[in-house]
């Protein structure tokens, strides 16, 4: 998987950008608000969402990982692909699109083209309690749910046993350790 580029930007349009990193060229589309950020000819780092399907391969193109990671949640969707994932982050920052979601902010989903009254409430439903979570939670306790969730773990599961893990237990080993004993019971 493709993670992330840093190469210069050869060409540019409106749907993607040509990266081109040690003499091999990638195709990555990108958000608007990414493609107004670059200018061809500069060297950019970017980090990426490597699509593959039976009949195609896309890369995705974000400046910063909380857009990434949005993108990913979206996708988690059902009924939610790429590219109208790509359009919904295109509406704005991560930042915003996330307040709209916490808010119940319908108007704000359905501008975006292919996101109807039924999808923008599914996309708050699914993702409002995530992001309130992740709001919530301490700085150790967001790496101790990417690492079961890499893992293999479920949010649910992470989530329920993020809850017994004392927060006194500051070492990250120490508390990916302790999860795990307790999933292992479970």
């Amino acid at each position: 998987m493709i993670a992330s580029l840093r190469g210069n930007v050869i060409e540019k349009s409106a749907l993607w950008l040509l990266l081109e990193v040690g003499g091999i060229g990638y195709r990555i589309k990108a958000s608007p608000a990414v493609l107004t950020t670059i200018r061809g000819g500069e060297e950019v780092f970017i980090y990426t969402y490597h699509h593959i399907r039976e009949d195609a391969e896309e890369l995705f193109g974000f400046l910063s990982l909380h857009d990434l990671e949005l993108f990913e949640r979206l996708l988690a969707i059902s009924g939610i692909g790429p590219k109208v994932a790509l359009t919904i982050l295109s509406i704005g920052s991560a930042d915003t699109i996330k307040k709209a979601i916490m808010s119940g902010n319908l108007s704000t989903l359905t501008s975006v083209p292919g996101v109807g009254k039924k999808m923008a409430q599914k996309i708050i439903l699914e993702l409002k309690g995530q992001i309130v979570e992740e709001e919530q939670a301490a700085p150790g306790d967001t790496d101790l749910f990417d690492a079961l969730m890499g893992l293999g773990y479920s949010a649910n599961q992470a989530r329920d046993v993020m809850k017994y893990i004392p927060q006194e237990m500051a070492d990250p080993s120490e508390r990916i350790r302790e999860a795990l004993r307790l999933l292992s019971k479970s």
